[in-house]
């Protein structure tokens, strides 16, 4: 026995010697826990496994980690028929020691064969259908699912249970005590296979009663009668015994005959009853087994139903994507609105900015058509650069007013024609990264300064990108960068000033 606080080897002390910890009462427990799986070790060897199940249950209480109680539980459930249970019991073994552990040989040889699976499964639902037969007061049909039941598991000892149950209910003792004695093969001192044995065994005529009875019968007999030897033979004479008179025969041949004619009729007709029955039974069979195929055909069609309801749903919302209300495709109607205002009002950036903006580039990119592609190049080419230089005046005011929602908007319009353009200027995303800040958007500013990092970094906006990111705390993986970007920027301080123009008809100016 380990030590539960340092894991060393405990001696006859009530301390550990290791750490010093208490374990007198730890002791105890342990020592009950392996005096209940003693004790249901001995019950389950002489199988009483009902018995062996409160002790190994008890062990477990007083000690959850006990790898060998749990695993000869499983052992008993699996004996009763319970492979659920018995798997539950395995499984937590497992996960409590995975290596060195019979519980891994007790799964595989259940899991390794498919064909034992199903059937376990099939057990299972053919005795849960059984008892919701019960219950709707289906008896016949009950006992016809049991029947599979057993045939596919015959140590399931709670199915002998209710089919013996039935069989009382029924009273048809003899098949119910058939049953019973199996139950008692498997499981000797189950309670309720020896409460229900009694009362048919009592129903029977067979016990204590019975016997004492006979015995008396046996013990009059003797009284009333002489026995005696003659040779070889025992001749048994009984005592105050008239010869029959003439009429008496007579009587007695008649009653004789009655008897006759009526054991017949009590015979006959009873053979007859249980064939018709049979028959039933047969026919019931066969009207379960077909009600079983017809119910899995049932529930695949409207599988296969819902299957195809979800696909045309999927197919409906996906039309939807691509269609409008008036079945225009709203890509398409976006670029020719976009032309539309072009041609209404090239100077009207505000409005071209707005549908160009909202066309898909993905699907410029990879579904448009060739003139689709020519006719958005053509206006991002007419009306690009100017509608960036516009946005991007707009956006710097709003940020001068302290609008930074309309700044934001608008420089993120500034961006996406500037980055269609062949050399984007860093200055727009520089901007939309101060928006963001002012805005207390701090992420998506670090990620905006960080981008400008990466992807401009010779530039003379990376050098002042590296100082926002410093100010917001964010300069751990810049550093190096903004340190080799310094001097770039100050070269480019003193050698170029770059003035923007309006895009009304003028171009950049730059002044070497």
């Amino acid at each position: 026995m380990k030590c539960f606080n340092c894991g060393c080897e405990l001696s006859e002390k009530d301390f550990c010697t290791g750490c010093g910890a208490d374990v007198g009462l730890y002791k105890k427990i342990m020592h009950i826990s392996n005096r209940y799986y003693n004790d249901g070790l001995e019950k389950a060897n002489v199988r009483d496994l009902s018995g062996a199940i409160v002790s190994l249950r008890q062990s477990l209480k007083f000690n959850k980690n006990h790898i060998e109680a749990r695993n000869l539980l499983g052992l008993v459930y699996f004996e009763m028929g319970e492979v659920v249970a018995a798997l539950s019991e395995w499984v937590i073994s497992k996960n409590l020691r995975a290596k060195k552990n019979l519980a891994d040989d007790y799964i595989d040889a259940i899991q390794s064969n498919p064909t034992r699976l199903d059937t376990i499964n099939q057990t299972v639902k053919k005795y849960n259908l059984a008892l919701r037969y019960c219950q709707q007061d289906s008896k016949d049909l009950a006992i016809i699912q049991l029947k599979k039941v057993l045939s596919l598991n015959p140590r399931l000892v709670q199915g002998h249970q209710l089919l013996a149950l039935l069989y009382m209910d029924a009273e048809e003792w003899e098949k119910a005590r058939k049953e019973l004695v199996k139950c008692s093969k498997i499981d000797a001192n189950n309670t309720t296979t020896l409460t229900y044995l009694k009362e048919v065994n009592r129903m029977l005529g067979i016990g204590e009663e019975a016997a004492g009875s006979s015995a008396k019968k046996k013990k009059a007999v003797a009284e009333e009668t002489i026995t005696y030897q003659s040779g070889n033979e025992t001749i048994i004479q009984p005592l105050n015994v008239k010869e029959p008179r003439g009429t008496a025969s007579i009587l007695n041949i008649v009653i004789g005959v009655l008897i006759g004619v009526a054991a017949s009729y009590f015979l006959i007709l009873p053979a007859r009853m249980q064939v018709v029955r049979n028959q039933m039974k047969d026919e019931l069979k066969v009207v379960s087994e077909n009600a079983d195929v017809k119910s899995a055909r049932i529930s695949e069609l409207e599988q296969t139903v819902s299957d195809l309801q979800q696909e045309k749903k999927e197919l409906q919302d996906a039309v939807d994507g691509y269609t409008g209300v008036n079945g225009e495709s709203h890509k398409v109607e976006s670029l020719l609105q976009t032309a539309t205002d072009y041609l209404s009002d090239p100077q009207d950036y505000e409005a071209i900015a707005d549908t160009l903006y909202n066309v898909d580039t993905d699907y410029v990119q990879n579904s448009a058509t060739d003139a689709y592609k020519q006719l958005y190049n053509k206006l991002m080419e007419l009306v690009g650069s100017q509608v960036a230089e516009q946005m991007y005046r707009d956006g710097s005011a709003a940020i001068n007013q302290s609008d930074y929602t309309t700044a934001i908007s608008t420089l993120q319009k500034a961006w996406y024609f500037t980055q269609n353009m062949e050399t984007p200027d860093p200055e727009v995303l520089y901007e939309l990264a101060q928006a963001y800040q002012m805005a207390g958007e701090t992420d998506k500013a670090k990620e905006a300064y960080n981008q400008i990092l990466q992807e401009y970094a010779q530039s003379q906006t990376a050098g002042k990108a590296s100082e926002r990111l410093t100010e917001l705390g964010d300069s751990g993986d810049n550093q190096n960068m903004a340190d080799t970007n310094t001097t770039t920027d100050q070269q480019a301080e003193d050698t170029q000033t770059v003035e923007r123009q309006p895009a009304d008809g003028q171009t950049e100016q730059q002044t070497q």
